[in-house]
């Protein structure tokens, strides 16, 4: 096999040299018989030991499928290939890129949504545990007071009406409703001064058919624990609720726990 020359076009029928003659740079040189194996150089700068063990046509027909597609892919512009060069090359024709795809999942929660429901409105008078009814004050600004009232002057005390409402999300506990005041009077939670507060505003009827977005500081959540003790929660903010002081005269305001110190949070239904 030493004084054998191969040609490497002949096992490719469909190949026609192009640009490069590759009969001088495919047949082998007469090599040079070694102790180990046989070396031939080509012209392109690459050398071929060929071994001295025999070799059977499937590893000929491979290498010459390599060197076909490194032909194909190169445009040979010297005798060597740099290193950068040789790592593009068999990145290119040997190594299959694997990409995965990164999926980004868009959440988003659905804003509350409320519905009045066909149920009549309720009319009633709310007290605290000290028996303060809650009265309207209408100095220069209007404001809601828990007051004791003696005699005669129950006629002062604010008739509530109470409208329910069916959540689009439901709760554990409680029925969102609205607390009207009467004359398109209701009662509101706004954030004011850095928290939540109480406050009174005038709004028609039929803009609280149906209850979204910032119009939530209308809805209370009320809870009724016990036989008689109902407390409101803000449906706006979550965790805050309607409360009376322990002192005569004071405003109605919000609090943020019902077991905050001199404030009242529960009430009873008259």
């Amino acid at each position: 096999m030493a004084d054998m020359c191969f040609n490497l076009s002949d096992a490719l029928d469909s190949y026609q040299s192009d640009c490069v003659d590759m009969d001088s740079c495919m047949h082998c040189h007469p090599m040079v018989k070694t102790s180990e194996h046989n070396v031939c150089d080509q012209q392109l700068g690459i050398d071929i030991e060929v071994a001295d063990e025999p070799h059977n046509m499937r590893q000929w027909v491979n290498l010459v499928i390599a060197l076909h597609r490194l032909k194909k892919t190169q445009k040979v512009q010297s005798t060597e290939f740099s290193d950068e060069e040789l790592c593009n090359i068999f990145f290119e024709n040997f190594v299959e890129e694997c990409v995965t795809p990164t999926v980004h999942e868009r959440t988003c929660q659905a804003p509350d949504h409320y519905e009045k429901t066909g149920q009549p409105v309720q009319k009633c008078y709310i007290c605290d545990s000290l028996s303060k009814f809650l009265v309207i004050n209408e100095g220069i600004t209007r404001e809601l007071q828990a007051i004791t009232l003696q005699g005669g002057n129950m006629n002062k005390r604010v008739q509530l009406e109470l409208t329910t409402y069916l959540p689009s999300v439901p709760r554990a506990n409680g029925r969102p409703i609205a607390l009207g005041l009467g004359r398109n009077l209701y009662l509101s939670c706004n954030f004011t001064s850095g928290k939540p507060v109480l406050g009174i505003e005038m709004v028609r009827k039929e803009d609280l058919e149906s209850i979204s977005g910032d119009m939530n500081r209308f809805l209370f959540y009320k809870t009724v624990s016990g036989q008689s003790q109902t407390s409101f929660e803000s449906a706006k903010y979550e965790g805050y609720f309607i409360s009376t002081s322990n002192r005569n005269r004071q405003p109605v305001d919000m609090c943020q726990s019902q077991d905050a110190p001199n404030r009242l949070t529960s009430f009873m239904v008259l």
